[in-house]
Order: C-alpha cells, then sequence, then structure tokens
C-alpha cells in the first residue's frame, strides 16, 4: 500500500461516493417538496411509506455491504479468482434477497392500519409504497455492482449513474406527478413511478460499463455457474447479516419515531419528514467519508498494518466532524427557512423549526457513531457492532423518545432529541470495541 496523506487518500475515494449518495438523497428530497405541494396528507403519507421501506431496504443494503471489505482485502492481496468469485456469489445472494423483502413487504400491506396512523395517510401511501417496493429489485442489483467496484477503488463510476439516473428521476417526478407532456397528474404514485424508472436503468447502466470496460470486463466475462456455491453465500452473509442487522435496528428506531409522531398529529409527521429528509442527506455525505474509511482501512487490514488503520480511520473521523459540524450550524440558524421550502402549512413550519435545533445538535454525535462503525467494518468486526445496536437504539433511544414525548410530555421536540440518547451510547460502544480490537489483534 502506498502510504499517501490520508486525508487525499480519503477525499479521492469519498468524493465520488459522497457526490453518488447525495445524488441519490437529493430524488427523495425533490419528491418531499413537489409531494408538499401536494398537502400535508400527501407529504406525511410518502413520509410513512419511505419510512416502513426504507426500514427493509437497509437489510439488503447492509449485506450488500459485506462484499466491500472482503473485497478490498482481498484486492489489496492481489487474488483476482477471489474476487471474481465474491462478485458472482454477491449478485446471486443480493437478487435472491430483494425478491424476499419484496415479498414481504407487499405480504404486509392489509395490516399497515395497525401501525396507528391516521386512515387518509395510509389509504393515500398505498400506491406510492407498491411501486417503491418493486423498485428493490434493481435496487439491489445496482448496490452490488457499486459495493464490489468501490472494494477495488472505483468510485466514479457509481457516481456518475447515480447522477445521471437522478437527474432523470427529477425530470419524471415534474412530468408524473403534475401531469405534464401529456401525462394525467399522478400525485404520489408518480414519485413512486420515476423512483422505479431511475433504479431500473441504474443497473442496466452499470452492466453495460463493466462488460465494456477492459480493467473490469474480466469480472464478468469470468462468470461460471460452478462459482456459485453456498460456501461463498455463507461467507458473504457471515459479514452482511451483523452489518443489515445493525443498520436495521437503527432505522427500525428511527422509523419508531416516525410512528410516534403520528401519534402526535399529521402535520407533526409531515414535519418530521423535512428533518429526516435533511439529517438522511448530511448522513450521506458523512457516510461518503466512512465508505472510503472502511475500503482504506480494509486495504491496511488486509497487509496487517496496524499504523495505516489508525491513519485512515482516525483522518476520516476528522473530516466528518468537519461536514456534520458545518451542517450543524445550517440547522440551527437557518432551519425555519429550509422548512417553508418544504411546506406552507404554519403549523408544519413551527413544528419543523423547534426539530432543526435538535437536528443541530444530532450532527456531531451521528457523526461520531458513524465513524466508529466504518473502521469496525474495514476490520471486520461486524457482530458486535450489531449488539451494540440493540443495546443503544431498542433499550436507550426508543424507551427515551417515548418517556420524553408522552410521559414526560416536554413537547414534539423531545421525541426526536430522547433518541440522541441511544446514538451516544452507540458512538462510545463502537469507538472502544475498535481500540480494544486492533490492541488484541497487534499487541
Amino acid at each position: 500500500m502506498h502510504k499517501n496523506n490520508p486525508y487525499s487518500q480519503n477525499l479521492k475515494l469519498a468524493l465520488p461516493i459522497m457526490l453518488s449518495s447525495l445524488g441519490q438523497q437529493l430524488v427523495q428530497m425533490v419528491d418531499t417538496l413537489m409531494v408538499g405541494r401536494l398537502g400535508t396528507i400527501s407529504l406525511a403519507a410518502v413520509s410513512f411509506a419511505f419510512a416502513l421501506t426504507y426500514n427493509a431496504l437497509v437489510i439488503g443494503m447492509g449485506i450488500s455491504m459485506a462484499l466491500t471489505p472482503l473485497t478490498g482485502q482481498n484486492y489489496a492481496k492481489g487474488k483476482k479468482d477471489v474476487l471474481i468469485n465474491l462478485f458472482e456469489n454477491s449478485l446471486s445472494l443480493n437478487t435472491l434477497l430483494s425478491l424476499l423483502l419484496v415479498a414481504l413487504l407487499l405480504g404486509i400491506i392489509p395490516f399497515l392500519h395497525l401501525f396507528g396512523q391516521p386512515i387518509d395517510v395510509i389509504n393515500e401511501c398505498k400506491p406510492y409504497y407498491i411501486i417503491v417496493t418493486l423498485s428493490f429489485i434493481p435496487m439491489l442489483c445496482f448496490l452490488t455492482f457499486k459495493q464490489f467496484l468501490e472494494g477495488i477503488d472505483n468510485t466514479k463510476a457509481a457516481m456518475i449513474i447515480t447522477i445521471s439516473a437522478n437527474i432523470l428521476n427529477i425530470f419524471l417526478n415534474w412530468v408524473f406527478i403534475f401531469g405534464k407532456l401529456g401525462f394525467a397528474p399522478m400525485g404520489v404514485f408518480g414519485a413512486g413511478l420515476s423512483t422505479f424508472i431511475s433504479r431500473l436503468l441504474s443497473p442496466i447502466a452499470f452492466l453495460i460499463y463493466i462488460r465494456v470496460s477492459k480493467a473490469y470486463k474480466m469480472y464478468i466475462r469470468e462468470f461460471q455457474w460452478q462459482r456459485l456455491s453456498v460456501y461463498m453465500h455463507k461467507c458473504l452473509l457471515k459479514i452482511g447479516i451483523p452489518i443489515a442487522g445493525q443498520m436495521f435496528i437503527e432505522f427500525f428506531s428511527l422509523f419508531g419515531i416516525t410512528i410516534m409522531m403520528g401519534w402526535v398529529s399529521t402535520a407533526a409527521l409531515a414535519s418530521y419528514q423535512i428533518i429526516n429528509t435533511m439529517i438522511s442527506t448530511s448522513f450521506l455525505a458523512a457516510s461518503g467519508i466512512c465508505s472510503a474509511t472502511t475500503v482504506l482501512v480494509s486495504h491496511a487490514y488486509g497487509l496487517n498494518d496496524e499504523k495505516e488503520i489508525k491513519h485512515q480511520f482516525y483522518a476520516g473521523w476528522k473530516m466528518v466532524l468537519l461536514i456534520m459540524g458545518t451542517v450543524a450550524l445550517i440547522f440551527i440558524f437557518l432551519g425555519r427557512y429550509i422548512a417553508m421550502l418544504f411546506s406552507d402549512d404554519p403549523e408544519v413550519i413551527q413544528i419543523a423549526s423547534s426539530l432543526f435545533l435538535v437536528a443541530g445538535v444530532f450532527q456531531l454525535i451521528d457523526g461520531t457513531q458513524v465513524s466508529g462503525l466504518a473502521g469496525l467494518r474495514g476490520i471486520n468486526d461486524v457482530t458486535r457492532p450489531m449488539m451494540y445496536a440493540v443495546i443503544a437504539y431498542l433499550f436507550v433511544a426508543l424507551p427515551s423518545a417515548y418517556l420524553c414525548g408522552f410521559v414526560f410530555k416536554l413537547g414534539t421536540w423531545s421525541i426526536f432529541a430522547g433518541f440522541m440518547f441511544g446514538l451516544i451510547t452507540a458512538g462510545i460502544l463502537y469507538h472502544t470495541r475498535f481500540h480494544k480490537t486492533l490492541r488484541r489483534k497487534f499487541h
């Protein structure tokens, strides 16, 4: 491994990942902005449907992420055959998983009313919910391509494909939601249809790119049915299930906050959709840095270089804190004006303004915990973090949010504030675990 400046190494990998991730998030933001023009009920419907489907999607995302550190470690060692084997088996595994998730989400449609949301919100969300669920199949195929190429230091391809797909998505949003170019207005369903089409085209574009690329076409050309094996699926699941479990638990707890907001009022739920859209945007910017940190740490870990592991870890963490600190200031001082971009409902704007103050503090804590996770994933330490997530989010975050909002009745803002106690717990546990694991391996 070339011992370059860890900051420049990270940024070289991270910038395309950040742009790609932010491009994906831009679609959600545009969906929210455009749907917000349809009214508070439509905005609340998208909030509920997105929260529920995304909790299932993170399972697939987490399992696909197992490919990156495994690819990075074998790429550093020059093991081409192992890379092809990992790629082929990950693609088959993620396709099967997407079919399972789609079946699960479609199967619970008759039970959506059990979440205690307003009935008009449930009825409005169903068409959007169905079409976004179906988009999981191409989405997980795309993520397989993305995670594999990131493991071998190519982050630009995913960026270009994602940004292109997002430009198309925004255009189709305008056409389908409001009924332009001769189409009938589709409302909320139009936003979901746009997402489906862009997600369908993304893996097709990736497949074409790899097949025509001299550097990467061998990974597709040398696919063989006999490479598919239960053993390789198990290897990927061994890393992927804990990552998916940790992500699911964290996002499930955020879904719990969404449900609690719906208990308060439709306006509170719509307000939280605005906040969730913005914190997801900043989180993905930080995740770009952290994804690069995982790759670079995995390379150093494959070469048993403790000093380089620490250099890459601390460089990534510092850059994340810089990003999240900047965003925190924006949320604290400009939150009300951001809310006004999404809705003209005075009640929604008022609630969102108070939530933005909490979201400002949220940023630095969230950046710290995700940085700890990035380091742990780079050294294949994924099982214990999943256990920590159970403690932090199920036993600390959700009870704290409920107590603050419904027992002590501190206000709608306190539901979101209570969640931060779980983030603090997670950050402490992840960072402590990272350093203990390195000490055991190298000393």
